[in-house]
């Protein structure tokens, strides 16, 4: 489907998200605009994070329908879900590193996953991402376990950054 300059980047109708009996979203709809910032504001527990999880597949939905970029995220195949998922970063509120691999190999971790790159591409790709974020290459060395919350946080964005979702159309996606 193509996209018209109209057509929103995230589309949401009518959704539903519940854990159990508790509903924590009741047919929320709302649509972001190409270009537009748009924060959640709420106490805890109100379904912020819920929402964005829902929007990427991490949760399940009891109803509703949603768009990403014009792909109906029900309705595409692996293909075209693998590929718009290549598209956006996302960054967990608690970096959601893996605890085993440093800081350098945790930005490697998409890149490796998703773009076929030689070990040094690799290396150099996710020094500058580090670089982006006020880290250097003594800190890729560095297990999340020595890493002050900060510098977490800077390793997690580089690692949303890694697939390099830049373009006129990706998205971002944070929650805290």
């Amino acid at each position: 489907m193509a996209r018209s300059q109209d057509t929103p980047a995230i589309r949401v109708r009518d959704l539903v998200v519940a854990f159990g009996d508790h509903i924590v979203l009741g047919h929320l709809s709302l649509d972001v605009r190409k270009g537009e910032i748009l924060g959640f504001v709420g106490g805890s527990g109100s379904g912020k994070s819920v929402l964005l999880r829902t929007i990427i597949g991490l949760l399940p939905k009891q109803q509703g329908s949603i768009e990403v970029l014009g792909v109906d995220l029900d309705e595409a195949d692996d293909a075209p879900l693998h590929a718009l998922e290549r598209r956006w970063g996302v960054l967990f509120q608690q970096g959601a590193l893996f605890s085993s691999l440093t800081a350098l190999q945790n930005v490697q971790f998409p890149m490796r996953e998703n773009l076929g790159l030689s070990e040094r591409l690799l290396r150099d790709a996710a020094l500058t991402k580090l670089e982006m974020v006020g880290l250097d290459a003594r800190d890729g060395d560095k297990l999340p376990s020595e890493l002050s919350g900060g510098m977490t946080k800077r390793v997690a964005l580089a690692r949303a950054l890694a697939l390099d979702p830049t373009d006129s159309a990706s998205l971002a996606l944070r929650s805290e």
